[in-house]
């Protein structure tokens, strides 16, 4: 199976279990695969065969920046059930990373990884 690919986008948002993660913007760091048969847009050059990747990260950011999760699950969640129902896939996998968790630890990043199919 084919697929469009967004990495490593950067979203300021508020999204944490404590009240300090809602005090100011942390960076989230997503990536995003969108899986799709892309033979059409092969043979005619056009966009309208294709993910329009534009349009795509606007409605990923607006889920994950019109309120605050607790979960990055959550958002994720309701990112990829509209990815699925907005465009023509199949299958989308998500990760979010978020590099300023609130935990003790000498590492770089945590992250979640969803992936969800159409039924």
């Amino acid at each position: 199976m084919d697929k469009v690919r967004i990495l490593n986008l950067k979203i300021p948002a508020r999204h944490g279990v404590y009240e300090f993660e809602k005090d100011k913007d942390g960076l989230f760091e997503l990536d995003v695969e969108m899986f799709t048969n892309l033979s059409a847009a092969g043979k005619s050059d056009d966009l309208k065969d294709t993910i329009n990747y534009d349009e795509a990260v606007s409605v990923i950011t607006d889920i994950f920046t019109e309120k605050d999760y607790h979960l990055i699950e959550a958002v994720g969640d309701s990112i990829c059930q509209k990815l699925l129902s907005d465009f023509p896939i199949q299958k989308v996998v998500l990760k979010i990373r978020k590099p300023h968790a609130p935990i003790m630890a000498n590492l770089d990043s945590v992250e979640v990884e969803l992936v969800r199919e159409k039924l």
